[in-house]
């Protein structure tokens, strides 16, 4: 729901964002290791982008455990999730032949989200906060991302239409407040159906199941 925006200095030492902060540190040594273009160098991207996916976790985790939830974080959080997927992209762009339409989507996204929050922000002084679809998006694209790291052909070839999947439920979502915003309506509430949250968690473990026995099949496998 939207966050009255009151930032103060002292919330950047709150655990859940110092876990975002963290995230945006991971950046640079996930960029360099992943440049050096070697299997070692893979690797460690690898586990670096996995380090950083259980700080995505651990900060909403954390707010919500210790109650430290603030309009910091909600700044925070995406910043740094965008920040990593962007660089990330560019990258693998230039090493892992990553498609030129799919970053353009994800950059037009996150500039289209980001321009109408500041919107609101100037409007309404306050924050919206990300939606369960958009989560289930990162997350997907963080899994994507991943793959095109090990060079994980199979994963690719499914997580790319979980991503599109996604992508497409977030922009529906964010769509509505975009249309809030231009009506001048109070900005809707996310709310999803037992069901459907069922559904897609389901749906996701059970493509994430197949990615992680393949995975081991068709990299971990031929690593050892």
């Amino acid at each position: 729901m939207p966050v009255e925006l009151k930032i103060k200095f002292r919330d950047f030492f709150l655990a859940p964002n110092l876990m975002s902060l963290l995230r945006v540190a991971l950046t640079a040594p996930l960029a360099y290791c992943l440049a050096l273009d070697t299997m070692t160098g893979t690797l460690i991207a690898a586990g670096i982008l996995l380090a950083a996916g259980i700080t995505d976790f651990l900060d909403g985790f954390l707010a919500r455990k210790l109650n430290q939830i603030s309009a910091l974080g909600h700044i925070l959080d995406p910043v740094a999730d965008k920040l990593l997927a962007i660089i990330l992209i560019i990258e693998l762009i230039i090493f892992r032949d990553f498609p030129i339409w799919l970053a353009a989507a994800v950059l037009l996204r996150d500039l289209v989200i980001m321009l109408v929050g500041l919107k609101i922000v100037k409007r309404r002084h306050e924050i919206v906060a990300s939606n369960l679809s958009g989560k289930y998006y990162f997350a997907s694209l963080a899994v994507l991302l991943g793959a095109y790291i090990l060079r994980f052909d199979f994963g690719i070839s499914i997580f790319l239409w979980v991503v599109i999947l996604f992508y497409c439920m977030s922009v529906i979502n964010y769509g509505r407040v975009m249309a809030a915003e231009m009506r001048g309506t109070p900005i809707p509430l996310f709310k999803d159906k037992v069901l459907y949250k069922l559904g897609r968690m389901l749906f996701v473990v059970t493509v994430l199941s197949v990615f992680l026995y393949r995975l081991y099949v068709d990299v971990v496998a031929g690593y050892f």
